[in-house]
């Protein structure tokens, strides 16, 4: 039991990552949870001797007793009721706990349990609309235009917080009808958009309009180099060029055309041959499903000829916010479609996604179900060497979009919207966004800002009015000391400067040895495959190329990560210590180095994780599809094999890559800048010193009401000080 729990402890189910807030002092997540709810008369003695146990209930500031298990058990159940645990998750949760402790009783209660609806997306935008207004409020209330335009800022910057949504799936999903029931018109229908080929980006505009973007020369390019390894996409080429002048549409610098949104059937249709020679569309539109910063990615099929659409789209991928996979339930999972998922099993950063089967009024119930289960079970047999609960982090959700049209397009009744499941997904989709953990880091970041420029305008005010008082008593040699102060921090500051510019050189790329680790990674592979094959060879059966592909994803990404984790662990350690060892010397300078600093670690992340380019290792699939499939010998195959993924893995030059990364400099510049915006604002403080100084010494000055004046302001941002606590 201690080791699954210790387990479960360390991966913070991250497949189940829903955090709660409740009075902004309670934080635990759904797995802390399920492990408290679990804990009952038969078993609470083994959890009591578990030092994992005990961390989540001083989170929670609660004893390890009988007593607070109870008490902490009925706060967790009226929150669940309450809406603040997702009811599903927590099921999921408790499911996997049955291993270790019998905890049928409390999974069975939790079932019947009926759960508040929560509309997330307006919880979250009332929220906003707090901390707007507490922005705005302390915008009225600073001192001068500098502090106001900075506030300004910070508003607009968190109004324009964009949250992206993925549609995916293989040719006649469904994906335009889907759509098409979102956005509650006829917008994608086969009017406009039959087949769409390309990575169409929709979003907000109140100028409706469609942007084509074709591949530039350098692009197309590759594109050809691809069609050497695929029979099809050369063949496809062939035909293209005899029919179209790419010449005309494929430029230097890459051509962008504006078009009326009637055209786009004209370019980005599949049975168009035009839409080969188009990289993306963007649409704007001014539907009420895109306001507030929704943008909807709409992929083309995974079944795509041209290979470098399918590499942008899972750089857009990586970048969504919320993923979407569409998969028709009236046909078989195909391979495309297990393929697909388990990448983005593997690889991506969402702590879930989405399956909906559409076309789901052809089914009855328990057929869907079963497709459901069948799919499932496909995923779990393909990751049983991995992680079997990564399947976990998918949801599904069953919808016909013909019965949401045809309720919109006034041809059938409300009945018949209700049965399509489109409420019930779209629920769920704002449920998603709107409380997941962009949501909640945005908020967070939101009232950081906030709180540090209340504080800085709150310190004028305060220091004004000390200044006033001891003028008042005769105190004039505290003003003094007042600009000593400054000129001390100052030279304190200069020091921080040189400190940092020596200590950085302490940062250093791991670079030695990780080259090394990459060509052992492709010795690894090319043993595995060889494995495998001289495996269909004893067995005298038909060499499945499927299998061999999902290899090759399987052992790359998992050696990769492990050199990923390598590369971003020791630099992400040695800059946190440099940060820490500097904020601890210079402690005045802690909030503006913490300001931004998480953020600043994730770009690094970002960074580092693009080290291994997707193109590379399509390409690299696309190689060892076309050696195995000439069915040569054994021996020839190993020797085409290793030439091939030598040559890929040897491209990779860590140690150049990570100096034009330059995590060094990155992290001087991130120093740098705010050791400026903490220079600025003790000159703009020293500015306003002096300003005051100066009418103290003026006899005409009305100080004494300025006094009064600064009083009532402080007031006031202490309760903003207040409310901002209070904001959820």
């Amino acid at each position: 039991m201690k080791e699954l729990l210790q387990k479960i402890w360390q991966n913070k189910l991250q497949f189940l990552d829903f955090n709660f807030h409740f009075k902004d002092k309670n934080i635990l997540d759904i797995s802390e949870i399920a492990i408290i709810l679990s804990a009952n008369k038969e078993n609470y003695e083994q959890y009591f001797l578990l030092k994992e146990f005990k961390v989540i209930f001083e989170k929670i500031a609660l004893r390890v007793d009988i007593f607070s298990i109870q008490k902490a058990q009925i706060c967790a159940i009226n929150l669940l009721k309450m809406g603040f645990i997702d009811k599903q998750e927590l099921s999921k949760a408790l499911q996997i706990l049955r291993k270790i402790t019998d905890n049928t009783l409390i999974l069975d209660f939790i079932q019947t349990i009926k759960v508040q609806i929560i509309d997330k997306k307006k919880l979250f935008l009332d929220n906003f609309d707090k901390l707007d207004l507490i922005a705005l409020e302390l915008c009225k209330l600073s001192f001068d235009e500098n502090t106001k335009q900075k506030l300004e800022k910070k508003i607009n910057k968190f109004r324009n917080l964009e949250f992206n949504i993925a549609i995916t799936g293989i040719m006649n999903s469904g994906k335009s009808s889907l759509l098409n029931a979102l956005l509650r018109q006829d917008f994608l229908g086969v009017s406009n958009i039959p087949e769409t080929a390309n990575l169409t980006l929709i979003s907000y505009g109140l100028e409706k309009e469609a942007i084509v973007y074709f591949w530039d020369k350098c692009e197309w390019e590759d594109i050809l180099k691809t069609s050497s390894f695929s029979k099809e996409l050369k063949e496809f080429i062939s035909k293209l060029s005899s029919e179209i002048d790419i010449e005309k549409y494929i430029k230097t610098e890459g051509l962008k055309q504006k078009i009326q949104l009637d055209e786009l059937k004209e370019f980005s249709s599949a049975k168009n041959k035009i839409s080969a020679l188009i990289k993306k569309i963007e649409i704007k539109n001014d539907l009420e499903f895109l306001k507030n910063n929704i943008a909807i990615v709409d992929t083309p099929g995974l079944d795509d000829v041209i290979v470098q659409r399918e590499i942008l789209t899972n750089e857009y991928l990586k970048e969504s916010d919320f993923l979407i996979h569409l998969m028709n339930a009236s046909q078989a999972l195909t391979q495309k479609d297990v393929e697909f998922l388990i990448h983005c099993l593997l690889n991506s950063r969402l702590s879930k996604f989405l399956i909906v089967l559409t076309k789901s009024d052809l089914l009855k119930k328990e057929e869907l179900e079963e497709v459901i289960n069948y799919t499932k079970k496909s995923l779990r047999e393909k990751l049983k060497n991995i992680d079997k609960n990564l399947v976990e982090k998918i949801d599904f959700l069953c919808v016909s979009a013909k019965m949401a049209n045809d309720f919109y397009k006034g041809i059938a009744n409300e009945e018949s919207l209700k049965k399509s499941g489109m409420k019930e997904f779209e629920a769920y989709l704002f449920n998603e966004l709107y409380s997941g953990e962009k949501s909640k880091i945005a908020l967070e970041a939101y009232k950081k800002e906030l709180f540090l420029e209340l504080n800085y305008v709150l310190s004028i005010y305060e220091m004004q009015n000390k200044l006033i008082k001891e003028n008042e008593q005769g105190l004039n040699q505290e003003n003094d000391q007042f600009l000593l102060e400054f000129d001390k921090k100052e030279r304190i500051l200069q020091k921080a400067k040189e400190e940092i510019s020596n200590t950085i050189m302490e940062l250093k790329n791991l670079e030695s040895g990780i080259d090394n680790l990459v060509l052992l990674l492709a010795k690894k592979l090319k043993e595995r495959l060889m494995d495998e094959l001289k495996y269909f060879k004893d067995k005298t059966q038909k060499i499945d190329i499927n299998r061999i592909l999902s290899i090759v994803d399987i052992t790359i990404k998992d050696g990769i990560n492990d050199i990923l984790r390598e590369i971003r662990f020791e630099n992400i350690k040695k800059i946190e210590e440099l940060k820490e060892g500097l904020a601890l010397k210079y402690d005045f300078l802690r909030e503006s180095f913490d300001e931004g600093f998480e953020n600043f670690k994730n770009e690094i992340s970002k960074s580092i994780e693009n080290i291994f380019s997707s193109d590379k290792f399509v390409l690299l699939k696309l190689q060892i599809k076309d050696i195995i499939l000439q069915k040569t010998n054994l021996f020839e195959l190993e020797i085409r094999l290793d030439e091939s993924i030598n040559g890929i893995f040897k491209s990779f030059d860590i140690g150049a890559i990570l100096k034009q990364l330059d995590i060094n400099g990155a992290f001087f510049a991130f120093l740098n800048e705010k050791l400026r915006n903490y220079e600025n604002i003790q000159k703009e403080k020293l500015n306003n010193l002096e300003n005051l100084i100066g009418e103290i010494k003026d006899k005409n000055a009305d100080i004494l009401n300025s006094y009064k004046v600064n009083l009532e302001k402080i007031s006031r941002l202490e309760q903003l000080r207040m409310d901002l606590l209070n904001a959820n």
